[in-house]
């Protein structure tokens, strides 16, 4: 009778690797660039275990009281050698970075997908949304609120009257805890905003994209018709 060889047993293992989700290969970049290695708190649950699995992470002895309640941003896993590994292999996520607006819908709170009606919002996000289609869809498309930071579009926020670089806007280090819980803290990022924008984006990501980068606004509302317009070929290619 014939016995497979270790090899062979390795192949399952091998090829469920080569098979991470998108989130489990931002987790894995994430991780890597953290300070202690920790995976974004919010890698589903079930996805963090598939890593452990692999060997990928390692789970934390946390010792958390858990009589209030999940903690849901706490750490539950660290980046182990053959995680960093696998990330160094790993595409990176790539995100594109549209600007928050003066102009918002006239209600005290709302998701920032509903929230921001200005038009420079508008065409910004509509160019954004067509680079991540020609991305095949890979790109994640965040706002960057000059108040609450990173935003995804189901996010609830309030009302505002803020615009990047005044006195209160969002700091640095609240930037970084945000792009390291959505995984997105080693990503490649694209900045469709004005200076002030990207300047506040290049403190998390010093290498960012910034297309726009000396164009005055007229220019700037022409590159983003020029990418939603159905005729445009794709500017933003895959690594």
């Amino acid at each position: 009778m014939n016995h497979p060889s270790s090899t062979s047993r390795s192949r399952p293992a091998a090829a469920r690797a080569s098979q991470l989700s998108a989130s489990q290969r931002a987790g894995l970049h994430a991780a890597a660039v953290h300070g202690e290695g920790h995976i974004p708190a919010c890698l589903p649950a079930n996805e963090a275990r598939q890593l452990a699995e692999l060997g990928l992470v390692q789970a934390l002895s946390t010792g958390l009281d858990t009589r209030f309640g999940p903690l849901t941003r706490a750490p539950s896993y660290r980046i182990t050698r053959a995680g960093r590994s696998r990330a160094q292999r790993a595409p990176r996520p790539q995100v594109l970075l549209v600007p928050c607006s003066m102009g918002k819908a006239e209600v005290p709170a709302a998701p920032a997908g509903e929230m921001y009606v200005g038009p420079y919002h508008v065409a910004a996000r509509k160019a954004a949304a067509a680079a991540a289609e020609a991305a095949d869809g890979s790109a994640q498309v965040l706002t960057l609120s000059a108040k609450f930071g990173l935003l995804r579009d189901e996010d609830p926020i309030l009302h505002y009257d803020l615009r990047a670089g005044q006195n209160g806007t969002v700091s640095p280090h609240v930037l970084a805890r945000q792009a390291h819980f959505l995984g997105v803290s080693a990503a490649r990022v694209t900045v469709f905003a004005g200076r002030s924008y990207a300047d506040l984006a290049a403190a998390i990501w010093p290498t960012l994209e910034h297309p726009l980068r000396g164009l005055g606004i007229g220019q700037h509302l022409a590159f983003f018709a020029d990418l939603y317009r159905p005729s445009r070929r794709t500017v933003l290619q895959r690594p």
